[in-house]
């Protein structure tokens, strides 16, 4: 008798369930609020101090000096500073940064309240601020790559980034509004007491753990060997000259292509923080779908492009910024998540000072390359020269990098099939 046959059918294999990330650490929990008390303190100063420097001194160029002046000690010393990090302990060198801050913006305030003259002291308070600045800046990076666990740096970049650019992004607003009610020296003290509370915060993170003796957190630790640091970091700062040499070609858009005045100016800032914020909240999900890699070259890209849309009209401008932020916001956090799993955490300071430095470099030649364009003929060429130059360095590092960034390549619809099937 033959027996019935029955038809088994294959199932397809299913993807392993991705593994549970590790719970947060004390360090994460007080690094963020930290970062943005000091990105929320050190915005109100620069905007108090701006303000100060203009009425007292009653010229445009001794706020283009302000400006000049606090950007020195980071192009120069940033990467001395990276190498110190490398060599101290991380959290102490930021304590001290912040202490030290406290003290010199509880000064001027003081100055002023003596009766001293407060122009000489306002440019020497923001230069001491941000010479330690330079110093807080790789050693507080590094301090993410030595606490924060290897699993959690995609997902912890993103909100590092949310809670810089919500700091920033209220000390406009707050900085303005408390200027007007009740002046800018109670705005001095008031960053003060930021920097104090930044140092609680620092505090609070205590000493440095026994390392867990776990091969992904040793492996974090170490790095990704090989890895083309220069390159990824010329990425990371391609980003960068994009954010703050548009920040200076937007305010003479504003005022001088579109004949319009603060009010338009704080909406468009605004507009580029919200774009930053939806970026750091949906980075996660994004980079999941496409890779790292691939959204920051995408983000940085897709920025530099928008460059062609922002001097169009007004409406184009208010329309189009928060997709660049977005876009941007993509490729600093891509990339800043990146730097921290490539480099190894004795280097780490070192990696991030060079960075910055070169950030600030690149973006200081850009930035009079497109002033000088603007002047001879119209801001908006100074815009497009601005995007075709960071869209072809992004592109161009990016293809170089092609299959060299280990985890950044994002599998492709026949090859999860083929694992599949071979699973089964």
């Amino acid at each position: 008798m033959l027996l019935p046959m029955t038809t088994t059918i294959a199932r397809p294999a299913m993807p392993p369930a991705p593994a549970a990330l590790p719970p947060r650490n004390r360090a994460e929990r007080l690094l963020l609020p930290a970062t943005f008390i000091t990105s929320l303190g050190n915005g109100i100063q620069l905007v108090a101090a701006a303000v100060l420097v203009f009425t007292t001194g009653q010229s445009a160029l001794a706020v283009g000096w302000l400006y000049i002046l606090v950007s020195i000690p980071p192009a120069l010393l940033s990467l001395w500073f990276g190498t110190i990090a490398d060599r101290f302990d991380r959290r102490t060198l930021c304590l001290i940064a912040d202490l030290v801050s406290a003290v010199a913006a509880a000064f001027l305030p003081v100055w002023i309240l003596t009766g001293g003259d407060p122009g000489p002291v306002a440019y020497g308070i923001a230069f001491a601020l941000s010479l330690l600045s330079a110093m807080f800046m790789p050693a507080s990076n590094a301090l993410v790559k030595e606490r924060v666990h290897p699993a959690r740096t995609a997902r912890f970049s993103a909100h590092y980034e949310m809670a810089m650019q919500l700091g920033l992004l209220l000390s406009a607003a707050v900085g303005g509004i408390l200027i007007h009610y009740v002046g800018t020296t109670p705005l001095f003290m008031f960053n003060g007491v930021t920097f104090l509370a930044s140092a609680v915060a620092l505090w609070a993170i205590r000493k440095a753990p026994a390392r867990p003796d776990t091969a992904d957190h040793e492996a974090g630790a170490d790095g990704l060997r090989g890895a083309p640091l220069v390159r990824l970091g010329l990425l990371y700062a391609c980003g960068q000259t994009m954010i703050m040499v548009s920040n200076t070609t937007l305010i003479v858009l504003v005022y001088d292509a579109f004949h319009r005045g603060a009010g338009v100016y704080g909406i468009v800032d605004a507009l580029a923080g919200l774009g930053f914020c939806v970026a750091a909240a949906l980075y996660p999900r994004v980079s999941a779908r496409f890779g790292e890699f691939r959204t920051a070259v995408a983000g940085g890209i897709g920025c530099a492009l928008m460059s062609f849309v922002l001097p169009l009209h007004l409406t184009a401008l208010l329309l189009a910024v928060p997709p660049a932020a977005f876009m941007v916001g993509l490729s600093r956090v891509g990339m800043r998540s990146i730097l921290l799993r490539s480099v190894s955490e004795r280097r780490a300071g070192r990696l991030f000072g060079a960075v910055n430095a070169a950030g600030l470099g690149l973006s200081a030649a850009m930035t009079v390359l497109v002033a000088a364009i603007a002047d001879a003929t119209h801001i908006r060429y100074g815009f497009y020269v601005l995007g075709a130059c960071c869209a072809l360095g992004t592109a161009a590092t990016a293809f170089s990098l092609r299959g060299k960034v280990p985890g950044s390549a994002v599998p492709e619809v026949g090859s999860v099939e083929s694992q599949a099937s071979s699973q089964g």
